[in-house]
């Protein structure tokens, strides 16, 4: 399995309050992308705390026994970081409102679990590309009850209103999914990539012949070749491996 990662501050946005890492141990891989909130009021520590301590939770955890224990300490781990951040939030001023999403992908011998909060995605890919997780957003939500369409909710002023967050509050919602499908790739991203690139292009890119190493640098390129208007993180995991063509 082949796995790369990385971040782009793009051509707009002062500082890149987008994180994300890769880590692995003995029979596990954690691959997680956070793209922070709140401005000037500390989205990149956010997501960057956030990031530090998924890796940290993951070493510590070394081993999973099923695919249950995998879910389950996804689920927590996540939970754990949203009370801290919560709480850095409500006792250090200069955090105060700060948050971030979160998108992790743990891939075990027992499968893959993912997980999502806020409006960073995941995507699978084999012939094409599968939307694997739900947006937290309010023009998601409009979509769901029937109110607007899809294409209305490209256009929407507010389609990048948060309804759920790492750091709003310490209740959040937390998705955790298997990926029961076998797949090609695994891709995860915030919104500088989703938001802006023609998802066609990041299909064809993919489904190119360069390692993923340049196919990362090649999606993060399109980001800003689209205008650069926001922070672009990427990971992508060759699920096949070597001799899986």
């Amino acid at each position: 399995m082949n796995i790369a990662g990385a971040s782009d501050r793009g051509y707009l946005r002062a500082n890149n309050q987008d994180s994300y890492t890769i880590q692995r141990t003995s029979d596990a891989v954690l691959a997680v992308v956070c793209d922070g909130i709140g401005g000037a009021r500390a989205g990149d520590v956010a997501s960057s705390v956030a990031c530090r301590m998924m890796d940290e939770q993951f070493i510590t955890k070394q081993t999973f026994n099923n695919l249950d224990d995998v879910r389950q300490w996804l689920k927590s781990a996540i939970a754990q970081v949203n009370q801290h951040i919560v709480a850095l939030s409500r006792n250090i001023e200069d955090y105060q409102g700060m948050g971030t999403t979160m998108v992790a992908a743990l891939i075990t011998p027992f499968g893959i679990v993912c997980a999502n909060v806020g409006d960073s995605r995941i995507y699978a890919v084999s012939d094409r590309l599968v939307l694997l997780s739900d947006d937290h957003t309010l023009v998601n939500e409009l979509v769901k009850l029937g109110k607007i369409s899809i294409e209305d909710a490209q256009r929407h002023p507010n389609r990048n209103m948060l309804t759920n967050a790492i750091g709003i509050g310490f209740q959040i919602d937390i998705d955790v999914f298997d990926i029961e499908e076998s797949y090609d790739y695994l891709l995860l991203c915030s919104d500088g990539l989703h938001g802006y690139v023609d998802m066609g292009d990041v299909v064809t890119e993919i489904l190119g012949n360069k390692d993923v190493e340049s196919k990362v640098k090649e999606l993060i390129l399109l980001a800003n070749q689209s205008g650069g208007y926001d922070n672009t993180t990427v990971i992508l995991c060759e699920l096949r491996g070597e001799g899986h063509e």
